[in-house]
């Protein structure tokens, strides 16, 4: 039980010192620095693992201009 807990609080102080670190202002600036190097390192990693999914569902601007260009020829075909 005492080892869960000193786990969790560990977990629970790194996400804490991670995200608010550097806005603490009796932290030495060493490690205000670190902790916005470290944010920005996992921000990069997180966004990395998956770079081209973002360009991929974005959609073409002339990609309804050219559906609807190819409908309205099919209907004056007809």
């Amino acid at each position: 039980m005492l080892k869960t807990t000193l786990i969790t609080g560990s977990i629970l102080l790194a996400f804490l010192y991670i995200g608010f670190g550097d806005q603490l202002t009796f932290l030495p600036k060493e490690m205000q620095t670190t902790s916005v190097q470290t944010r920005t390192s996992l921000t990069k990693f997180g966004t990395g693992l998956i770079p081209n999914w973002v360009s991929r569902t974005k959609e073409k601007p002339d990609s309804f201009e050219r559906t609807e260009e190819q409908l309205q020829q099919e209907q004056k075909g007809k």
